[in-house]
């Protein structure tokens, strides 16, 4: 079983993330009602009765297969369960896809695809770098902890990395937008010269970090808007206090003459 630093598809700096995900709706009681959104920011939800030109039923397996693995888990959906849901036969639903394993890196691919465009609709307000990245935080929070979480759970436990190789290779990871962002930050004089790659991992690993401890510790504050307000300020103010920062500057001047 993966530990909980392989929660991403992507390597990850130490990330952690969602494990051991109930799925008969009683757990995640600090789950965001369905429908939650970022203010401003559209929140994806696949809709079952739009079928578009679905003519050969791949848009409906995967819908079928979407609900399915989110209500029961992988392990305990079959195929045939997703072909009856689909109203297509297991010759249809197997010329779409290879197995149950390949299904699902599908429906994990059309879910990246939908957090990464509503990444890009949070940056893409505008703003300062520290007002993107408590828009960022604050929706990756309500994603995290709703079925794409529990999406996530599964891939790491059930998924073979050869086929989470396959998933990597389809896009970005969820940190790219994030080092865009710092990179446009830092040629515009907003932040001092630093590594964006590292800044944009350093910021979704402590937003990751905070859906895991909110789990597992009934105690630490719930992952929410304030909660992605204090990761922001936290990696752009760092944790010194200003007057502390004056003094080493100063002192770092002294030694420098």
């Amino acid at each position: 079983m993966a530990s909980h630093a392989d929660e991403l598809p992507w390597p990850t700096n130490r990330l952690v993330g969602w494990k051991d995900a109930d799925y008969t709706g009683r757990s995640l009681d600090r789950q965001p009602p369905r429908g939650w959104k970022l203010p401003g920011v559209p929140m994806s939800i696949v809709d079952a009765e739009k079928t578009g030109a679905d003519v050969d039923g791949r848009g409906r397996i995967l819908r079928e297969a979407r609900t399915h693995f989110t209500a029961q888990g992988y392990a305990a959906v079959s195929m045939q369960q997703i072909a009856d849901a689909a109203a297509v036969n297991k010759a249809t639903l197997y010329h779409h896809f290879r197995d149950k394993e390949d299904l699902f890196v599908a429906v994990m691919a059309e879910e990246l695809a939908r957090m990464t465009a509503e990444v890009a609709a949070a940056i893409g307000q505008g703003g300062t770098l520290r007002e993107q990245l408590r828009r960022v935080a604050t929706h990756v929070f309500a994603s995290l902890q709703s079925d794409f979480g529990r999406l996530v759970s599964d891939l790491h436990e059930h998924v073979s990395e050869r086929r989470r190789a396959e998933l990597r290779s389809r896009g970005s990871p969820p940190w790219e937008q994030i080092r865009v962002a710092v990179q446009r930050a830092r040629e515009a004089g907003e932040v001092r010269d630093i590594d964006p790659d590292l800044v944009a991992r350093l910021f979704f690993g402590m937003v990751r970090s905070q859906i895991w401890w909110a789990k597992y510790d009934a105690g630490h504050p719930i992952a929410d808007d304030r909660l992605a307000e204090t990761i922001a300020d936290l990696l752009m103010d760092g944790i010194v206090t200003r007057s502390s920062a004056q003094r080493s500057d100063f002192v770092a001047v002294i030694d420098d003459g």
